[in-house]
């Protein structure tokens, strides 16, 4: 596979959510770049063990032409193609009920990053923007509404727009949605509490639910192939209590530190795995 074909399949991704984020057309077009990117890991890379300094987690990654790419969990992490296809149909179907559905959540957010990164490891944008896409496509297949990506604030008189990640409106029995997405909360985590508050601050407490959907806190020495996570547990509990409330923050991996956080904190903070979502639809959208 050269790059070219990487790029096309991620073009389709982005073009598919962007004419309609619930559609079959951006399900398949995101199974096509997670296949394509499935079977170049398998057929011209090398799986690799990394050394994990994260208790109770072991990491594996992928080599090509002595470039490594970025972690993924190897409890979580699947290379059976067939697999990942079939849940994932399952699951855009409307069947989210088996004991594989996380593993190939996982997998199926993951393997095109994986891809990416192995031919320009500097590229940060292309995983991050397929990450967003991913995620909204989820939310709003499963929520049935279409994400906007713009709030209107009364301002001293004038409208003003802000750009947000995802902005969900849904019926008039169920609570909107705001939803920050990050690969990672390690640069301007804050953001996602702070249009919270606008939010907030804008249309009252409890008009948009705040939820944050991120993958990992990972981070590689390429050198030594070291895996360690980057969390700051104090600065959440404050954004959390004193700036404004994310009702449900769900990780793909959720960093370890941050699963004590909730146990420390459970009525201030709640971390989830993210294929927790499906069983809580009821309390995401609910009054």
């Amino acid at each position: 596979m050269d790059y070219a074909q990487l790029r096309d399949a991620y073009s389709r991704v982005k073009k598919a959510c962007g004419n309609d984020w619930r559609s079959e057309a951006a399900s398949q077009a995101i199974l096509d770049l997670v296949a394509l990117s499935l079977r170049f890991l398998a057929t011209e890379c090398e799986q690799v063990g990394l050394h994990s300094l994260v208790p109770d987690k072991k990491y594996i990654s992928f080599l090509r032409n002595n470039t490594v790419a970025r972690p993924a969990n190897q409890d979580f992490f699947t290379a059976d193609l067939r697999s990942v296809t079939h849940y994932w149909r399952s699951w855009s179907s409307g069947n989210s009920d088996t004991d594989e559905f996380e593993r190939m959540l996982y997998t199926v957010a993951i393997a095109p990053c994986l891809a990416m990164e192995l031919f320009d490891r500097n590229d940060k944008k292309g995983p991050a923007t397929y990450f967003e896409g991913l995620i909204g496509h989820i939310f709003a297949r499963t929520l049935g509404f279409e994400p906007m990506k713009q709030a209107v604030l009364s301002v001293s008189g004038r409208q003003v727009r802000m750009t947000m990640d995802f902005l969900f409106e849904t019926s008039d029995d169920a609570v909107n949605i705001h939803l920050p997405v990050k690969m990672s909360t390690r640069e301007r985590v804050v953001q996602a509490w702070a249009h919270q508050r606008l939010l907030d601050s804008a249309y009252g407490s409890g008009r948009y639910k705040g939820i944050m959907a991120l993958f990992s806190e990972t981070k590689l020495d390429s050198r030594s192939r070291e895996v360690v996570e980057i969390c700051v547990p104090d600065q959440w509990l404050v954004y959390q209590t004193l700036l404004s409330k994310m009702d449900r923050i769900y990780y793909f991996d959720i960093p370890v530190r941050y699963r004590e956080l909730t146990k420390d904190f459970p009525s201030t903070i709640q971390i989830r795995p993210f294929y927790k979502f499906f069983t809580e639809i009821k309390f995401v959208v609910g009054r």
